[in-house]
């Protein structure tokens, strides 16, 4: 009887789905494909060491004003020795539009890209039980991407009426990062988020 509960427990959300038609929406991880072209295809940034972080920051913000609309600033990573470098408009994400952040620590030269994509609620994702979901404020989803020898760290976030996708180095760096943008909540706090994995 224990077992069967266990089972029921584990089985029973994903039982609950079957016959329930799949959502309308993108997958996320068309999003993903989209966002790695665009990383990968983008001219390099040269960082200019007289550049005025302050004017970077600006810029940045007026393309985050332009796709999301006011009040959206870029995230300020100092405290994991990371500096925005640049930024530029992405118009063609799957059907919709994002900012490409691209930060660079100072030591290392290691780069760091950060995608606010716009209108996140249009793509869909599992959640660990198996139920398909829109990407709703307060989502979290940890993956990593093999490319060759390296497995990229990604984490991506839903962020009232956005989602914010960090591609680092590994998922360590991009879970820190995430925890700078949005550091997750405690378990007693009402708006606590969730940890999910599970691409559609």
């Amino acid at each position: 009887m224990v077992a069967a509960a266990i089972l029921f427990g584990i089985y029973g959300p994903r039982m609950q789905q079957r016959g329930v038609p799949l959502l309308d929406g993108t997958p996320l991880a068309d999003l993903l494909q989209a966002i790695s072209r665009s990383a990968v295809t983008s001219p390099p940034i040269k960082v200019d060491e007289l550049a005025d972080p302050l004017e970077m920051t600006r810029e940045a913000a007026r393309d985050l004003g332009e796709v999301l609309g006011p009040g959206i600033e870029p995230p300020v990573l100092e405290e994991v020795g990371l500096a925005l470098v640049g930024s530029t408009i992405e118009r063609d994400l799957v059907g919709t539009s994002g900012v490409q952040l691209t930060y660079e620590s100072r030591k290392s030269g290691e780069r760091v890209f950060i995608f606010e994509v716009a209108d996140a609620a249009r793509f869909t994702h599992f959640d660990p039980l198996g139920r398909h979901l829109p990407l709703l404020p307060g989502a979290r989803i940890l993956e990593e991407i093999d490319q060759g020898v390296e497995r990229l760290g990604l984490v991506i976030l839903g962020i009232d009426g956005h989602a914010t996708v960090i591609i680092a180095i590994n998922l360590e760096k991009a879970i820190l990062i995430a925890d700078v943008i949005r550091p997750v909540l405690a378990p007693g706090d009402s708006d606590a988020e969730s940890s999910v994995s599970g691409l559609s």
